[in-house]
């Protein structure tokens, strides 16, 4: 068994060991589908990584055990893929991928928190994705906000008053027509 896989079940431990199934039941019942869902809250996620973090202290092995997380179609190995990601390894190429992966808002907040905003390419996918489908213009708001940069406002203006667009996707256009950026 190679150090990648020992480290991948090392995580897959810890998830079973703090599954919450009463979350994994309420995501399930929101229509969240994943092959599976452990149910772990984020202070848990954030617990986990900092301990593969500290065990894990090269960068290298880090970013391929994120690589193999993200590949699982696993809720909560998608979201510490996010926070196991060592950002100086992450290319451009492989962060718009992951971001063209996502279809939950909860993993795209997290891949916008965790790796996206950290990243030079951000305002570049702002500019472009503020115009896309509904999940990356999502994307382009949250890193609208996370950077707090000006200039957006009327676009999503525009994206909160369009009936056609989902609820949610309205939702936190209006939080960013609104802030004081």
């Amino acid at each position: 068994m190679d150090a990648n896989t020992r480290w991948l079940s090392k995580a897959h431990a810890e998830f079973r060991k703090l599954r919450n199934g009463e979350v994994a039941d309420n995501l399930r019942d929101q229509g969240i589908e994943y092959k599976t869902i452990w149910g772990l809250e984020s202070y848990r996620l954030k617990e986990v990584a900092s301990m593969l973090t500290e065990q894990i202290p090269d960068d290298a092995a880090r970013q391929q055990l994120a690589e193999s997380l993200w590949a699982e179609d696993v809720r909560e190995s998608k979201m510490l893929a996010t926070r196991l990601y060592p950002i100086a390894l992450l290319t451009a190429e492989r962060a718009a991928q992951w971001a063209d992966d996502v279809r939950y808002t909860e993993l795209a907040d997290q891949l916008c928190m965790h790796l996206l905003s950290r990243m030079a390419d951000a305002p570049r996918w702002i500019a472009r994705w503020i115009e896309a489908d509904s999940m990356h213009r999502y994307m382009a708001l949250m890193l609208i906000l996370r950077l707090d940069l000006t200039g957006h406002a009327e676009q999503a203006t525009a994206i909160a008053t369009d009936a056609s667009q989902p609820m949610w996707l309205r939702a936190a256009a209006q939080r960013v027509a609104t802030a004081e950026v």
